[in-house]
């Protein structure tokens, strides 16, 4: 299952997802905000997605929020999670085929429909390469948090 979020600002950018979501015909939730008039802070956003997120390790996300930034940060403070904010289609395939990121950010003020569908074709697209030296550098990272 795909779990998305946005505030304010990540609004239209979600539409754009989600529109991209359903004719892939990608099963997925908003618990984000739902109108252009509803706010949501992010601090009470990405513990909603990464709840469900770490419920199953087939559970992605995608997070919006003004710079793409914030939701990538804060994603990240939880164990498990690995957020990658991602700028262009290179970024977000390389995010999953090297990191193993579960979470794709996106920025919502600086955003183009075609952009944000090549992005998401990228990420879904992607597949972890499984380097045993890069599952190593991930775990230790692990340990940091």
């Amino acid at each position: 299952m795909i779990y998305l979020g946005a505030d304010k600002h990540g609004f239209q950018v979600m539409r754009w997802v989600e529109k991209f979501l359903k004719k892939g015909g990608i099963p997925f939730s908003n618990v984000g905000v739902q109108t252009r008039k509803e706010d949501m802070a992010l601090e009470e956003l990405i513990p909603k997605v990464v709840s469900k997120v770490k419920k199953s390790k087939v559970n992605k996300a995608i997070l919006v929020c003004g710079t793409g930034i914030g939701v990538q940060v804060g994603a990240n403070k939880f164990k498990g999670i690995r957020a990658c904010l991602a700028v262009d289609e290179k970024i977000a395939e390389w995010a999953v085929v090297y990191d193993n990121c579960n979470i794709v950010c996106l920025a919502g003020w600086k955003s183009n429909q075609k952009q944000v569908n090549k992005i998401l074709d990228a990420w879904f697209n992607a597949k972890y390469d499984g380097s045993k030296k890069r599952l190593k550098m991930l775990q230790t990272f692990e340990t940091w948090r």
